[in-house]
């Protein structure tokens, strides 16, 4: 058997990673540690949704989520041509794994084309797309494996 495939050096986060940083999973604690090994983004609808859920479910906590936004590189929606954009609905669409057909997320989708970046996101969405995604706990995982093959200096 193979090992598994090394992380992208910079990952793509999704709204929900965010969310659950910021409304007391362990996920912050990740957040900041992740940052410390990789090269974290996120797109600017993204960045828009989790403010807009943080804000709705506990708006003293929006100080917190400006904190962590500022772990990752916001990247705006001008950056992602409209062909990858048709193209990450498309795949979506027809992902069998999330089974919803939503294309709500193709913004980071596309995203992570464009950088040629894994994604973290706890959504079910991008199974399917043939696109590297992460949950938390795989995530932790990789790295703590990505980090005992790397040859010493």
């Amino acid at each position: 058997m193979s090992s598994p495939r090394l992380l992208s050096s910079a990952i793509v986060v999704d709204a929900n990673i965010l969310i659950s940083a910021v409304l007391g999973s362990a996920t912050g604690t990740y957040l900041d540690h992740v940052a410390g090994e990789r090269s974290l983004m996120t797109s600017e609808a993204a960045m828009r949704e989790a403010s807009r859920v943080v804000g709705h479910i506990r708006p003293s906590d929006l100080p917190v989520l400006d904190a962590l936004l500022d772990l990752l590189t916001i990247v705006p929606g001008d950056n992602v041509t409209g062909s990858d954009m048709e193209a990450a609905e498309r795949t979506l669409r027809n992902a069998t794994a999330s089974k919803n057909g939503s294309t709500n997320d193709a913004h980071i989708l596309a995203l992570a084309w464009t950088v040629d970046a894994d994604l973290w996101s706890h959504d079910r969405d991008f199974a399917g797309t043939g696109w590297p995604s992460w949950s938390t706990a795989n995530l932790m995982a990789a790295l703590g494996a990505d980090r005992a093959t790397r040859i010493p200096e």
